[in-house]
């Protein structure tokens, strides 16, 4: 019952993420780390955990790169089917699900913070590396361009760390009263 449940909060939560993502919003406040850090601690088939987030952000991507970012494109003619910076998110919310799966081996509210603080740093690590190394950075490629990257990223750190960890005790709070809740009103059903 609890996986069946778990896999489809999941797919329903990345529904929602998707459409978090393509509607104005701040910066870096979505619960797409929550969701991958969900995913890590619930799912059974633990391929779906690095698989399931990165399919949301694909096509968020898509809809987000050829509309409201289209801008950001001005290279590339035509529909927008891929970016270098997709390969640093990816990357990042694999990391992710590995960490928190080995963090969330027994899911409480001690776990679940130190799996969304950790996966705030490395998404921060991760995706602002990847603007550094990308071939439309306006950084320079030494460590004093890598050290402005990631000055210039930091105010995008505290939304994300704050979405992160807000996003992530909503969900691990909502799914577990969902469980005691069904599993109260299953037993009560099986005495009647």
């Amino acid at each position: 019952m609890k996986n069946k449940y778990a896999f489809l909060s999941v797919l329903i939560m990345l529904v929602l993420a998707a459409v978090n993502r393509i509607l104005p919003h701040m910066p870096n406040l979505t619960p797409t780390e929550s969701i991958t850090i969900f995913g890590a601690a619930y799912l059974v088939r633990r391929y779906l955990a690095y698989l399931m987030p990165i399919i949301m952000l694909l096509l968020s991507d898509l809809v987000i790169n050829n509309t409201t970012q289209r801008g950001f494109f001005t290279e590339q003619e035509g529909f927008v089917w891929f970016s270098d910076y997709m390969i640093y998110t990816a990357l990042a919310l694999i990391l992710i699900a590995l960490a928190s799966s080995h963090l969330l081996k027994k899911v409480n509210a001690g776990s679940v913070l130190m799996a969304a603080l950790s996966s705030s740093v490395i998404f921060f690590i991760v995706t602002n590396f990847g603007a550094w190394l990308s071939s439309h950075s306006n950084y320079s490629r030494d460590i004093s361009g890598l050290v402005t990257c990631y000055t210039a990223a930091w105010p995008f750190f505290i939304p994300s760390l704050i979405s992160t960890v807000l996003f992530s005790s909503v969900i691990f709070t909502a799914f577990e009263a969902f469980l005691r809740y069904s599993r109260k009103n299953t037993l009560i059903s099986a005495d009647i």
